[in-house]
C-alpha cells in the first residue's frame, strides 16, 4: 500500500513538472508574439508617417497629341499623395482615367521616392454617326470638338458593332484604294446589311454601294470587276449601286459635268484656249 501512495505521488510530482515547462515555455511564446507585435506596430507607425518617405517626384510616360502632362500632373496633385508606402495607388489611377484624353493609365511606386505614371491616349481613327469617334480598339468615344483628322471615315450602326465595323471598314479602304476607289464612309444597319459611301477618284464624286448582310465580299468583287472594266477610267459618275442581287447589279450613273476648260471652249472656239483643245 505504501509503495502504490509514492509511485502515485511521483506521478502527481511528474505533471506539475510536465505543466510547469508547459506554462514557462506558454508565456515563452507569448512574450514573443507580443515583442514582435510591438515592433511590427512600429515599424509600420514609422512607414506610414506622413513625414516620412516622402514622394518627392513624378514622372509621366506616354505619346501624347492632344493631352498634355500638365493636366495629368494637376490631377495628381489634388489628392493628398501620402508617402511612399500609404500613396492610394488605385484612387490616382482613377482620376487619371476620368481625364477626357486618357485611354488607360498604370501608376506604380518606383522605390525610393518616385511615382510613376504611364499614360495611354486615346486615338480617334475613324467617326462615329455625328459627333463621336472610334479609338483604334473599336471603342466609341465622345471626344472635344477641335479633334483633326484629315477625311476620317465614317461609321453608322449599334454601338455594340463597332469594332466589326472598324475591322471591316481598315480592311475594305486598302483593298478599294487599290482599285481607285476611296471608302468614305461604313453604315451596318440592326439587321446586320452593310452600306458603303465610295468615292469615285476619276471623277471625284461620291456614291452609295449596298451590299446586303450575305456574301458581302463576294458582292464588291462582282461590283469591282465591273468598276474596273466600264467605270474606273470612265467620265461617267456613279450614284447608286445595289449588289444585294444573286446574279448582277442595278446601277444608276450621269455622265460628269463638263469642266470650266470645256464649257469657255464651247462658248468661244476661236479662243487660244479652243486651239490648245
Amino acid at each position: 500500500m505504501n509503495r502504490k501512495r509514492a509511485f502515485a505521488s511521483q506521478e502527481k510530482q511528474a505533471k506539475v513538472r510536465r505543466l510547469g515547462r508547459f506554462g514557462r515555455s506558454a508565456l515563452l511564446l507569448l512574450a514573443t508574439v507580443l515583442s514582435f507585435g510591438t515592433f511590427a506596430l512600429l515599424a509600420a507607425d514609422q512607414l506610414y508617417r506622413p513625414d516620412t518617405f516622402l514622394i518627392d517626384q513624378l514622372k509621366i510616360k506616354g505619346s501624347f497629341h492632344y493631352l498634355q502632362p500638365q493636366q495629368i500632373e494637376a490631377v495628381v496633385n489634388q489628392q493628398a499623395v501620402g508617402n511612399f508606402f500609404s500613396i492610394e495607388l488605385q484612387s490616382i489611377k482613377q482620376r487619371v482615367e476620368d481625364l477626357l484624353w486618357v485611354q488607360s493609365a498604370e501608376v506604380r511606386r518606383e522605390w525610393p521616392d518616385t511615382l510613376l505614371i504611364r499614360v495611354q491616349e486615346q486615338r480617334p481613327v475613324m467617326r462615329w454617326q455625328t459627333n463621336q469617334w472610334v479609338n483604334a480598339q473599336g471603342e466609341v468615344i465622345s471626344l472635344p470638338p477641335e479633334v483633326a483628322l484629315d477625311e476620317p471615315i465614317r461609321l453608322s450602326g449599334n454601338e455594340k458593332d463597332s469594332r466589326l465595323m472598324l475591322q471591316q471598314a481598315y480592311r475594305w479602304k486598302k483593298y478599294l484604294k487599290d482599285r481607285g476607289l476611296a471608302l468614305r464612309g461604313l453604315s451596318l444597319s440592326e439587321r446586320h446589311a452593310f452600306t458603303l459611301e465610295l468615292r469615285q477618284l476619276s471623277t471625284d464624286s461620291d456614291f452609295v454601294l449596298s451590299l446586303g448582310r450575305e456574301q458581302v465580299d463576294k458582292r464588291l468583287e462582282r461590283f469591282l470587276v465591273l468598276f474596273d472594266q466600264q467605270y474606273r477610267q470612265s467620265d461617267q459618275r456613279l450614284l447608286r449601286v445595289d449588289a444585294r442581287y444573286p446574279d448582277g447589279l442595278a446601277i444608276a450613273a450621269m455622265p460628269s459635268p463638263p469642266s470650266d476648260e470645256m464649257v469657255a471652249e464651247r462658248a468661244n472656239p476661236g479662243s487660244p484656249l479652243g486651239n490648245q483643245l
